[in-house]
């Protein structure tokens, strides 16, 4: 297994692009079927067009533009020593976890993965956050576009990159997700923690 595997060689399906269209629907629907059936054109109603509007943006922010950006400035590589990330649309951001930090890997697959043949590639580690036990960040943000979400919003908006003590590789074709998770096994197998990764 030699030589540097990117997201070229395994890339995120296009299709995965309407997941997170899914839990922004709301955001787009319900207002535009209030403003068709039930806003009129009297003065009250102006000011709650205007907040109507407001969610539907949020809602094709959130469900549109926001995951494609995230998954255009997401990037990473299987390197011999480290598994090396890159994201960031507003702030650039790298990391670089040893392999013998990751206490664990899994695939993920819902209702709407297993219906496209998509798999999720989750790595985690025991710490808190990448920025200890082992793995170099720079810099440290986790703000998502003004935004701080919470671990279940998270989840339910499934993100694509690293935040907190996980990795995640969504929108894989269910084979690729496991042919990755047997390279990243692999690598683990290969360079074990040593002391100066762990800290001690």
């Amino acid at each position: 297994m030699n030589g540097i595997i990117t997201e070229k060689d395994y890339p995120i399906q296009r299709v995965w692009l309407l997941k997170p269209i899914i839990p922004a629907l709301p955001y787009i629907i319900v207002p535009i079927l209030y403003l068709i059936f039930f806003a009129g054109p009297e003065k009250d109603d102006i000011g709650l067009s205007i907040y109507l509007f407001s969610c539907i943006g949020f809602g094709i922010h959130l469900g549109l533009i926001w995951p494609f950006l995230m998954r255009l400035k997401f990037h990473y590589s299987i390197e011999d020593k480290f598994l090396t990330l890159r994201q960031g649309i507003l702030s650039k951001q790298q990391r670089h976890i040893p392999y013998g930090v990751i206490q664990n890997l899994f695939i993920k697959q819902n209702l709407f993965d297993r219906i496209f043949g998509l798999a999720s590639l989750t790595i985690e580690n025991a710490s808190q956050g990448f920025g200890g036990f082992g793995a170099f960040t720079l810099p440290q943000k986790q703000k998502a576009f003004m935004m701080k979400m919470s671990a279940r919003q998270q989840q339910k908006m499934e993100m694509v990159g690293f935040f907190g003590n996980k990795v995640s590789i969504p929108g894989l074709t269910k084979q690729n997700a496991e042919i990755l998770k047997g390279i990243v096994l692999q690598k683990m197998k290969e360079n074990p923690i040593d002391d100066s990764q762990s800290g001690l």
